[in-house]
C-alpha cells in the first residue's frame, strides 16, 4: 500500500485480512482493525492502561513513540477527559499515523515532531502518565533507557504520576540487558516498581517477550494496584480482559547484581512499601 525510506527508517504499511500493518524494517511496530480503528492485535498496548491503576485522577499523558498512534487513539477515545501528547521523531511516521491509521484530528491530541529526551529536557509541560514506546527497529534507543533519561523524566511528573515502559528483551540471559538496566535506574529513582512480563504462563525467563515497567512515587501498594485492575479501575478501563492482567505480575526472584544495590532487598513486581515474597 505505501513504502518509504525515512531518515530514520524503511518504512511499509501493508493490507493483510483486514488488519493494516506498519512494518519498520522487518519488524510490526503498529497493527489496526480495518474496521474499527481503535482495534489492534498487538497485545501489549493493552497493558499500557495499567498506567490508570496506578494514577486513577491522570489527565495529561505523554507518549514517546507514536508508531500507527493505537495508544494514543485509546487514551482519547477511552478516557475523554485526558490531553494526550505524542512526540516522534520521525515526520513520515507522524504523517502516516494521519494519513493510513485514522489518528484523531483534535484539541485533546497534540503531535511534536522531536526526539523524546531533547523534548523532555526542553519543556516545562507535567504529565501524570509518561509512556516510553520508541523503537529502533526491535529496541529501545540507548538513551530513552539512561539514568540521565530517567531523571528527566521524573522531574517532568506530577507527585503521583507513573512512568511506562514497553520493553523487548528477556527477564533473564542475554536478552535482559535492557530490562535489567531499566530496572536497577527505576528502583533507585521511584519507590515503587512493577513488571509485566507477557506470555510468561511457560516460565521460560529466558525468552524474549514484550515487558511492561511502571515505576511510580504514588501511594499505592502491590495489593491495592491489583484490586484496581481487578475492577477496571472502578469500571473506567474498558481494554478487553483487563481485570485478569494482575495475573502476570511478575514476582520471581531476579539476580540482585543486575536489579538494585547490594544493600537493598530483591525484588520484582512489587511496591518497596511491602515486604517482598519468597520466590
Amino acid at each position: 500500500m505505501y513504502e518509504t525510506e525515512t531518515a530514520h527508517h524503511h518504512l511499509r504499511v501493508t493490507d493483510i485480512d483486514g488488519v493494516r500493518l506498519l512494518t519498520f524494517e522487518r519488524n510490526n511496530q503498529s497493527s489496526m482493525h480495518l474496521d474499527d480503528p481503535f482495534a489492534t492485535d498487538i497485545r501489549y498496548v493493552g497493558y499500557l492502561h495499567l498506567a490508570l491503576a496506578v494514577c486513577p485522577s491522570a489527565t495529561k499523558t505523554l507518549v514517546v513513540g507514536l508508531g500507527g498512534g493505537t495508544v494514543v487513539k485509546q487514551m482519547w477515545r477511552d478516557y475523554p477527559w485526558m490531553n494526550v501528547d505524542a512526540v516522534e521523531i520521525d515526520s513520515d511516521v507522524i504523517d502516516v499515523c494521519r494519513d493510513y491509521f485514522a489518528l484523531p484530528d483534535d484539541e485533546r491530541i497534540r503531535v511534536i515532531c522531536e526526539e523524546g529526551r531533547a523534548y523532555l529536557e526542553r519543556t516545562s509541560e507535567r504529565y501524570d502518565i509518561i509512556i516510553i514506546d520508541a523503537f529502533d527497529d526491535d529496541h529501545v534507543p540507548r538513551q530513552l533507557l539512561t539514568a540521565e533519561f530517567l531523571r528527566v523524566c521524573k522531574e517532568r511528573l506530577t507527585p503521583s504520576g507513573v512512568i511506562v515502559y514497553n520493553v523487548i528483551g528477556s527477564l533473564r540471559g542475554s536478552r535482559s540487558k535492557p530490562f535489567s538496566n531499566l530496572y536497577r535506574v527505576a528502583a533507585g529513582r521511584w519507590s515503587n516498581v512493577w513488571v509485566f512480563p507477557l506470555d510468561l504462563a511457560d516460565e521460560h525467563v529466558e525468552s524474549t517477550r514484550n515487558i511492561v515497567v511502571l515505576a511510580s512515587d504514588a501511594d499505592v501498594s502491590t495489593v491495592g494496584l491489583e484490586t484496581r485492575i481487578s475492577n477496571r479501575v472502578n469500571g473506567m478501563v474498558c481494554v478487553p480482559a483487563f481485570e485478569r492482567f494482575g495475573e502476570d505480575l511478575y514476582r520471581g526472584s531476579i539476580r540482585a547484581e543486575t536489579l538494585v544495590p547490594t544493600n537493598e532487598p530483591r525484588f520484582a513486581g512489587r511496591s518497596r512499601r511491602q515486604s517482598p515474597e519468597s520466590p
